[in-house]
This record gives C-alpha cells, structure tokens and sequence, in this order.
C-alpha cells in the first residue's frame, strides 16, 4: 500500500515541475525552467517504472494465489467423500477420484448405463449398484481450447439411507382392499346353492388372506369384505397372483358355478385416499366384468385374473331408472347427436338407429354421424338412403360441427375410449354427454358424461339399446328397418348367438322379431361377394398355428382388408384346434389386430398390453408407425407373456 502512495505522488510532482519549467522560461528564465522539465520528464520516467514493476508484483502475487488455490481444489476434490469423475464421448473415464474407484472401479461409464448418449441432454438419473442408491449428475464441461475432445463432469450423490427410509415409509403407508362375492346373485337363482356354506367358506378364506397380510378384515355386508393392510404385503400378492381368486373357485356350491370374487386394492398416503382408490378400483373391476383383481397406486390400475366372461347380471330397474334419465335428457335438448367408434360395424348403427327411434318419441331432431361408409354397414345405410324418413339423419363430422347449439345433446354407443371414437374433438364440443357400452371398462373410460350405461355382460350395445327402448315408453314403435339393425347387430357380436349370449340377448332378440326385424333383410346384410369370400381364404390359409393359437396376417392387396380382417378371425376360431385367432391388417401408418376366442384364453388382457381392449372373446388393437414384422414380434410377446402368467389355469 505504501509504495502505491510513493508512486501516487511523483505524478504530482512531475506536473508542478513541468508547470514551472514553462512558468519560468515564459519569464526569461530558461535555464531555470529547462532544468524543471528535465526534473518533470524524470519524475514521470521514475513514476512510470515503478508502476509497471508494482504490476508485475501484483500479477505475480495472483499467479500464485490461484495456483495454491488450483491445487488445494484438486486436493479436495480428490479426497471427497462424493464420487466425481469425468469422461469422454465414448464414455471412457479419463479421471476419477478416489471415491469413485472405490465405488465404480470400471473405465467407462457405459458399462453401468449402457444406453448412454453423449449428444443427449444431460440429467439426473437414479442408478442402483452393488446394493447402493445415487443420484447421478452430469454437466459437459467448456473448454478454451477450440481443439480440445468434449467431455463430461459427473458426480454421484449416495441416497441410499434416505431411500431406506422412503421405502421403510412406503412399505407402512395403508392399504384397503375390498372384496366383493360378484356372482352371489347369480348362484342364489340356483335351488341347489348351498348357501351357508359357501358364505362360511369365503369368509373363511377371506380372513386367512388377512392373516397372510398381517392385516384385519370386517364383514359389512353378506358378501362384502374390507381389509385393512400396509402396503409392504402388496408385493407379495403379487407374486402370487391374488390366489384368493383362484382359491375360492375350489370352493363346492353345489351348482355348475363356480364362486368368483372381485378384489381392488387401493394404496396412497392417507387412509380415507386409499379407501377411494380401492373404490375406484372396484368400479373398474366390476365395469371389466368381475372375478379379478384390480390395483390402483395413485393413478396407474394394475389387473389380475379375469379370467370369467362377464355374466347378465344387470337389473332391470337400473335399465328402467337409466331410460327415464335418458328421456328426461333428450326432451331438455334441442338436438340429439349420435356417434360410435371409428369404422362403425353394425352393433354401433343399430344402437344409433334405436336411440334415433327414442329421440323420435320425444319430438327432438336427431343425427347419426359417420365420417365416412364401410362394407360392414353399406346395405344398412343404403336401405337407410332409400326412406325418405332417414333422409338427411346420417350426417359427418364435419356437418355435425355447423349444427351444435347450447343445448345439443351427444351420445357415443358401442365405444368409451375418447381416441377410438370416430372424431374425439367433436365430442369434446358438447356439455351435455351420455356413453352406453357393453366393453369391459377400461382404464381411459370417458368419465365426463353426465349419463354413464357401461354393462360388460350385455352381449352387444344393441341389447341394451333394446332394453333401454322397452323402459323408455310403453309404445316404441320402431321400424321394421330398425329392429333389422338392431338384431344384425347382436348377431354380430354373437356370432350368431354363440358367443357372450344370455338369457336377456334372446328377450331382446325376441323383442326386435315381434316388431317386425326382417330376417331376409338382416341376412342380406351379410351376404359377401366371391372376392371378399376369396380374400378371406387367402387369409385363413396364411394362418401359423402354435400352440391352440393361430396368427394370420391379411396381405396388403386385399381389398375391404378390415372386413376381411374381422371375418378371418372369426372363421380360424371356428377350425378344430384353435383357441384363440389373431388377424393382422395394415390401415395407413398403422396396423390393426383383430382376436377372437372361445373363453379360455382371454384376448382382450393380451390386447390390453399392447394398447387395445374389448372383451374377453372378442377384442382389438391398433398399433401406429410399425411394419407388419414388427407387430407381429409384439403380438407374439403378449401372447407368450400371458401364456407364462396363466400356465396354471391353462393346463
């Protein structure tokens, strides 16, 4: 600081001495005055010297306070308890410290993240090695030298003890599973059901499953259940599947059924969050037709079982109290709007045509909009174009759009997923919504209707339109072209009254023929031309059998290929041997999958994996931008997973 002064005021001093040299030799004195200015010029060469000599000391000083302090860094860095290392683009480690050779003594970093991508973006990511949890950072460090390789600084944070605790706190959060005896009613309508025992023996069973999850159960109804447990015994239900399911079945009602349970498992923080979550669960699993389990953490489902198609168990005061809802909303609507999945089939026309008829009843304007005719309803909508009193009612999207008011009403039959719907913006255009379908429920149901009718026993949508037209007025009257629709319909989704049928398919097919269905017409809308009939075979006879299951594939030159593609199917399920058929098509950048089964093995929960549903004899999957090879790699794996899972139930 002192010498900063000294150098600070030769300046002043060499200006006064060149002020006074001027000074004097302007008043005659030169000799005085020059002798000034050469004191000034030494002054400031003597200023300027010390100067640079002062800055030099400085820069020198910073050189090595920086490099005392470069190499106390590399120190502590080296020696911290914090694993650091760095790496190059083709993951190869070219430093680490001492903590990281401790922890992870290999030369790269792929070989614990092999899928790593160096021109990725960087973020943190969890990784599980030798028993230890660490949160792992990474940064791409900048380098002066334009020459210089790219590499990457990390370091790794231990987590382990904190995720011992969150585990510890998650394996005691509370669980609530509720079982329901689903097929009580069902078994009661036998006179040979041995009613106090099989209730003594369910209850049974049930307080063992309590006891083998360290949990308490209460009995709140006669075949209504709830068990209360910590979560950490979730896992091992798992393992095993929910063998409760399995296990009452054993059980002897004296009937040909069997007893069939629905458990949902509800798991969250609180306890009255996991009561709504097992709730919820339960609707599912009663929505997918019952004799499963159900799990729900947070908002991800997670099934097991189902293995049992859905039976009728529907009431008929519930379709009676749903048709008065229903009527109290079209007659509080202006119009009525009417819409089914995409490449409707004749279950979802005939539906539309019976709401169409309820509308009627109620004096209000009503539309059945398709975007666009297929071959599974081109007779029907001809025949529908050649009566005046359809004229204008099949409508497109695109129409539909310029036609809602405040109080038009939509209704979606024979659909629930808002992406499977002819046009899912369009339904996102109305308030006031209704859904009716007889899939089981699935996990993107539409669940902003204000009337809901999803009834997974009901053999076809059709049905129950057809109960719901009986409810809705005392005189329906629809017409002869409708009923022949509507029985088309539940013919399709029977396969003729083979598949998924019941006591209430028949009253309702019965129902229809009394007023009038035409069977001439319904054949005819059927009939096939000696293409198609070609085409089909050409497909069938690609099919590759294993197992009891036969995969085909339809080539690509086929014509009507997603007709072709359901007829198949149905045809490989009825060949001597086969279990189970898998059809697959190309539609545009997508491949569609359409299956088809007797009952033992269960297609919608092998569709299911790959993003598709329907039910358990009946179902179907789309899958976008992939080859046919490559659909069906994914198709095999399904099947194979599900295979692995039901080995036991299958043998």
């Amino acid at each position: 600081m002192d010498n900063r002064r000294l150098i600070i005021a030769f300046i002043p001093v060499a200006f006064f001495a060149v002020g006074g040299g001027i000074l004097l030799i302007v008043t005659g004195k030169v000799l005085l005055g020059c002798i000034c200015l050469v004191l000034a010029l030494l002054s400031g060469a003597l200023a300027y010297y010390v100067l640079m000599k002062y800055s030099e000391y400085v820069v020198q000083c910073a050189d090595n306070l920086f490099y005392e302090n470069s190499v106390v860094s590399s120190k502590i860095v080296k020696e911290l308890n914090v694993p650091c290392l760095l790496y190059d683009a083709s993951g190869r480690i070219i430093w680490s410290n001492n903590a990281m050779k401790r922890v992870y003594p290999y030369k790269s970093i792929r070989t614990i993240i092999p899928d790593y991508s160096f021109e990725g973006e960087q973020f943190t990511q969890t990784l599980d090695i030798n028993g230890r949890y660490y949160n792992v950072f990474s940064m791409k460090v900048k380098r002066d030298n334009p020459l210089a390789k790219e590499i990457v600084y990390q370091y790794w944070v231990d987590l382990t003890e904190a995720h011992h605790y969150r585990r510890i706190y998650e394996e005691r959060l509370p669980a609530v599973a509720l079982i329901y005896m689903d097929n009580y009613d069902e078994l009661m309508e036998d006179k040979h059901f041995n009613r106090r025992n099989v209730l003594f023996q369910v209850e049974k069973r049930i307080e063992s499953f309590a006891k083998g999850v360290n949990g308490i159960y209460r009995k709140f109804d006669t075949t209504r259940f709830i068990v209360v447990f910590e979560s950490a015994m979730i896992k091992e239900l798992e393992r095993g599947k929910f063998a409760l399911l399995s296990d009452v079945r054993q059980i002897n009602t004296g009937t040909p059924h069997a007893v069939s349970l629905s458990i949902a498992v509800g798991a969250e923080e609180r306890l009255m969050a996991a009561d709504e979550s097992a709730r919820e669960a339960m609707e599912m699993a009663l929505g997918r037709g019952g004799d499963q389990a159900v799990l729900k953490r947070g908002a991800v489902y997670t099934y097991y079982g189902g293995t049992r198609s859905a039976s009728t168990k529907t009431s008929q005061l519930k379709t009676k109290l749903f048709a008065k809802a229903l009527r109290q909303m079209m007659e509080n609507s202006s119009s009525i709007f009417i819409m089914g999945h995409k490449r409707p089939d004749m279950d979802a026309l005939g539906a539309a045509l019976g709401l169409f008829r309820c509308a009627s009843l109620c004096g209000r304007p009503a539309y059945i909009v398709i975007d666009e005719p297929n071959d599974a309803i081109s007779v029907a909508l001809k025949n529908l174009n050649d009566q005046r009193e359809y004229m204008d009612v099949v409508i497109t999207p695109e129409k539909a759009r310029g036609m809602i008011k405040s109080g038009s009403m939509l209704i979606i039959v024979d659909s629930q997923r808002l992406n499977s719907l002819i046009d899912p913006d369009f339904y996102n255009r109305f308030n006031k919504k209704v859904v009716i379908d007889h899939h089981r429920r699935a996990m993107d149901v539409l669940s902003d209707a204000m009337l809901t009718y999803l009834e997974s026993g009901a053999s076809s949508t059709c049905e129950i339109v057809t109960e719901i037209m009986q409810n809705f007025d005392e005189t329906p009257r629809p017409t002869s072209l409708e009923t022949s629709c509507m029985l088309a319909g539940i013919i399709v989704d029977t396969r003729s009254f083979t598949r998924n049928t019941g006591n209430r398919t028949f009253e309702a097919a019965g129902f229809l023929r009394r007023n009038n269905a035409d069977m001439k017409l319904v054949k005819l809308m059927f009939q096939d031309d000696i293409r198609t009939y070609m085409d089909r075979a050409k497909v069938v006879q690609s099919a590759q059998i294993s197992k009891g299951i036969a995969i085909a594939v339809c080539p690509p030159e086929v014509e009507k290929a997603a007709l072709i593609c359901a007829q198949a199917a149905d045809e490989l399920i009825e060949i001597k041997g086969i279990n189970a058929s898998f059809v697959l098509v190309r539609a545009g950048d997508a491949i569609n999958i359409s299956a088809r089964s007797f009952g033992d093995i269960n297609v919608q929960l092998i569709l299911e994996k790959l993003g598709g549903g329907g039910h358990l004899t009946v179902a179907g999957a789309q899958l976008k931008d992939v080859d046919i090879e490559a659909a069906r790699a994914q198709l095999t794996g399904a099947i194979d997973e599900y295979l692995k899972d039901n080995a036991a139930k299958l043998n």
